[in-house]
């Protein structure tokens, strides 16, 4: 009677307070028969296992009737309903054991009291940073208003110990050159009309050089909206910033160097990056935003932009904000990437990471700069040819799905297509009510309908991903489309593309290929060639695991895949079916990629058991796999992080997960990371060797894509014979293996012929 429970719920998360008068307008029964009615219903929350075909309202009736879960079973035999009756009967020992199970133990000696109990005040000073290391950032901020270390630091517009400057004068910024040229480190930040740096217009321009000091140049303000200013500015920063002996820093500094770029500015010395550097460092973090790195390593809450810019229907342009706050906000940006440049550089020393920033990820940055710059030319007419007649076709497969279903519905609704497969037409739930795509493949052996859905899905994703949204990137002026290539979104090292992803172009089925016809080059006489890795990262796995059989067969020249083959159904090479070898392909792959006997299953439509055998007998040929594999997962156990050949890390904490899903997940991971990290490092490289061979030899040809394994040029023909075995030569030769690295090239007026 003297206990109230305050439980938070609902969707206004209201309090609702029980007392035992609101636990037997719950429940139905006093808080003295709770345990009770916990040990005949159960409780799957603690895995309670309860009485069988005893629910809630039996169990309520029981205990009414009879007094206790006891008496209940006392009486099992005279009660009339079957079910509950043989429960009772048959489920004894776990109807007791369940009660025991519920019944919290109130003969536990504690040395505390009541009084120890009261609620203290934050120990804010621990709290603190414990947040920032766990990088609970929401919570760094919800602490400020408690007095925690942060809120000393929230910087306000007119913050004294931060020396920020407007410079609205040509003769004022006359002043600065001769000063960068001594210091350490110059960073550089733009605010702009667009996130898209081929399409995006200066609106100011923020230098830092010292820690709390800092520069903004604003070009379009509301005093000023024209921003007419911007060339005479630029005149003046052009000496300094094309000055490679002083050294560049900033946060996502390729954006910036492109616009200016673009403006008649090279960017010369771009030795750092802090958003390159957080990530080499941490590249699972979900986000590497400035102000959650000043956060975390400077103690430091930066100005949101929506304290300038607002949000919503309310959000207005960078060049409507009073001069006095965006100057602040700017050269803020500007400084916190100046300070963060040290601390984060010292991190890649000691974390052993400052040769991979140097070597491959900071020399990258200016190929992928000149490579969004270059574009990509797609021929508009083809694609809406092409869309037409895929939406023809997507219109035949409705006519033919509706009809075979007997009744009209919405395609793409999952719920109405669950209805159809399962309640009219009565296909086997293989996993619930799901239509996923998996599932479909399963249900095609039972009608002819999930064939149907999963060729229109297929050609549905292609016109809306990809044929229909590709001519809107076009630029207006340039004619083609510029996609952004990141550093610093995939774990593994390797390169992503956005707005759009080229990366997802699908290749398996022939409508995807012909997607590829649309990529050409846009001048006459211009071809496209693809240079394409073949098999690398079996290669990279030979390499690894130094397993003697899959070094024998790359040195040999052999069809690796026949090869497989041939030692896990024992027998000759010539004997191998087209069958086999493509059971060894996916064999040979799934190992990479951790795959076990369920995922070899699914892949190959087979019993468990004997996707078991044919891993048993695939790590019995190739024990130096084997080997590797252990090896990796023990380091992986025992450091919590895996490596590449260049030495990238990525952390895989969960591989001493006591969690089985977590644990395979994170093993999985370990296995395929150093393989698939080796062969993005080893791209990488050849870029970075391709793009100086093409300015020292003033080739007229340009880089213009890479999708994973594969680089895309556009090249005139009379320079197709000369760059073709120079592509070739560089690739295979960016990263040695102890087995041979061979490159595919082809030649074609589209990327289609070319591949």
């Amino acid at each position: 009677d003297h206990i109230r429970l305050y439980a938070p719920g609902g969707r206004r998360m209201e309090m609702k307070i029980y007392g035992p008068r609101e636990v037997e307008e719950k429940w139905g029964l006093p808080p003295n028969k709770i345990i009770d009615l916990l040990g005949l219903m159960g409780d799957a929350s603690d895995n309670i296992p309860g009485v069988r075909g005893v629910g809630e309202k039996s169990a309520v009736k029981l205990i009414r009737e009879y007094g206790s879960l006891e008496g209940a079973l006392e009486a099992a035999e005279r009660i009339a309903n079957k079910r509950v009756r043989t429960g009772l009967l048959e489920c004894r020992e776990e109807a007791l054991l369940s009660k025991e199970l519920v019944t919290i133990d109130t003969n536990v000696d504690i040395d505390i009291n009541l009084d120890d109990m009261t609620i203290q005040p934050f120990d804010l000073d621990t709290l603190a940073p414990l947040f920032q290391e766990l990088e609970f950032s929401g919570l760094v901020t919800q602490i400020v208003p408690f007095g925690g270390p942060s809120s000393a630091q929230v910087p306000e517009y007119d913050k004294p110990d931060k020396n920020y400057y407007s410079v609205t004068s040509t003769d004022e910024l006359k002043e600065y050159p001769d000063t960068w040229k001594t210091v350490e480190w110059l960073s550089l930040d733009l605010e702009t009309t667009s996130v898209d740096p081929m399409r995006a217009e200066i609106v100011g321009l923020s230098f830092s050089w010292a820690p709390d000091e800092g520069i903004y140049i604003p070009i379009c303000y509301p005093e000023n909206p024209g921003g007419e200013n911007l060339e005479k500015f630029l005149t003046v920063l052009k000496p300094v910033l094309e000055d490679a002996s002083i050294p560049k820093t900033g946060q996502n500094i390729k954006y910036d160097a492109l616009i200016l770029k673009r403006n008649g500015i090279e960017v010369q010395g771009i030795e750092f990056d802090t958003m390159i550097a957080a990530h080499l460092l941490n590249p699972d973090r979900r986000s590497y935003k400035l102000d959650n790195l000043a956060r975390e390593l400077l103690n430091y809450s930066m100005i949101p932009i929506t304290d300038l810019i607002g949000s919503g229907r309310d959000q207005k342009l960078m060049s409507e904000v009073p001069l006095e706050q965006i100057s602040f906000y700017a050269a803020e940006d500007a400084d916190v990437a100046l300070q963060l440049t040290p601390l984060l550089k010292k991190q890649l020393e000691k974390e052993q990471l400052i040769d991979t920033f140097e070597n491959v990820e900071k020399p990258l940055i200016s190929v992928l700069l000149t490579m969004e710059q270059n574009g990509v030319f797609i021929d508009a007419k083809r694609l809406n040819r092409m869309s037409v007649k895929f939406r023809k076709k997507l219109d035949g497969l409705s006519e033919e799905i509706q009809d075979l279903a007997g009744e009209s519905f919405n395609l793409n609704s999952t719920q109405q297509l669950a209805v159809i497969l399962f309640d009219k037409l009565g296909l086997p739930k293989i996993r619930s009510r799901s239509t996923a795509e998996e599932v479909l493949r399963k249900l095609v052996m039972y009608h002819e309908l999930p064939g149907k859905i999963l060729a229109y899905r297929k050609l549905n994703k292609l016109v809306n991903t990809y044929l229909e949204p590709l001519p809107a990137y076009i630029h207006p002026e340039t004619g083609r489309v510029h996609s952004s290539f990141n550093q610093t979104v995939a774990a593994t090292g390797r390169l992503s593309s956005s707005n759009p992803n080229f990366q997802n172009i699908p290749v398996r089925s022939e409508e995807g290929r012909d997607i590829r016809k649309a990529f050409c080059a846009q001048e006459k006489g211009w071809k496209i060639l693809s240079a394409d890795y073949s098999q690398i990262e079996l290669r990279i796995m030979a390499h690894l695991s130094q397993d003697p059989g899959l070094i024998a067969a790359f040195l040999q020249g052999e069809d690796v895949h026949a090869r497989t083959a041939s030692l896990v159904y024992g027998l000759p090479l010539e004997a191998i079916l087209p069958e086999m070898r493509r059971t060894a392909k996916i064999v040979n792959f799934g190992i990479m990629y951790g795959a076990g006997p369920f995922r070899l299953s699914q892949e190959l439509s087979i019993p468990m058991r004997e996707a078991q055998v044919i891993i048993d007998t695939y790590f019995e040929q190739y024990h130096g796999i084997r080997a590797y594999i252990d090896t990796v997962l023990e380091q992986a156990r025992q450091d919590h992080y895996v490596t590449t050949l260049l030495g990238r890390r990525r952390a895989v904490w969960d591989a001493v997960s006591d969690n089985r899903q977590r644990r395979e997940a994170a093993e999985r991971m370990a296995i395929n990371m150093p393989i698939q990290g080796t062969a993005a490092e080893m791209i990488k490289l050849a870029m970075i060797e391709l793009r100086r061979e093409l300015d020292d030899r003033k080739f007229r040809a340009r880089m213009i894509l890479q999708i994973h394994d594969e680089l895309l040029f556009e090249v005139p023909e009379e320079e197709v014979d000369e760059l073709l075995p120079l592509v070739r030569e560089r690739m295979e030769k960016a990263l040695p293996l102890s087995v041979p690295v061979v490159v595919d090239c082809g030649v074609g007026k589209s990327w289609y012929e070319a591949h």
